[in-house]
């Protein structure tokens, strides 16, 4: 049995959006920068996605963890942590944008309080999600 935190008000994020627009990328960058990775993983991730030659987008591999989300660069499952300030307990759902893995998407967004909506900034990348 889990003890309740009474001490902090819970709320939950998904992160949802097109494949490649950055959910990942996102999730991770708060995970760094709220110390939830420590800087010996970051730097062999760092390794890892230059290995791919993906170097730019070392934080979205801090959320993959099979082996088919790490070599695709895709994600499959819905990610989820979690960190706390004074009065809230955060949880955060990144969650697929693949058109194929939109029901795991749709369970990590049923089960956040709101979701945050990324759209890439690219020049004619958001008209293209629009185009047949």
């Amino acid at each position: 049995m889990v003890e309740v935190d009474e001490t902090r008000v819970p709320s939950s994020l998904a992160v949802i959006g097109h494949v490649g627009s950055g959910k990942s990328t996102i999730c991770g960058s708060i995970m760094f920068h709220m110390g939830i990775i420590d800087k010996r993983d970051a730097e062999k991730l760092k390794k890892e996605a230059e290995d791919s030659g993906r170097d730019s987008c070392w934080f979205s591999k801090i959320m993959d963890d099979s082996i088919d989300e790490k070599t695709k660069d895709k994600t499959i499952e819905i990610g989820r942590f979690s960190f706390n300030t004074k009065s809230k307990r955060y949880t955060i759902f990144d969650t697929p944008g693949h058109k194929n893995f939109v029901p795991n998407m749709i369970m990590g967004a049923a089960c956040a309080d709101i979701a945050g909506l990324v759209i890439s900034a690219r020049r004619g990348e958001f008209e293209t999600g629009f185009d047949r």
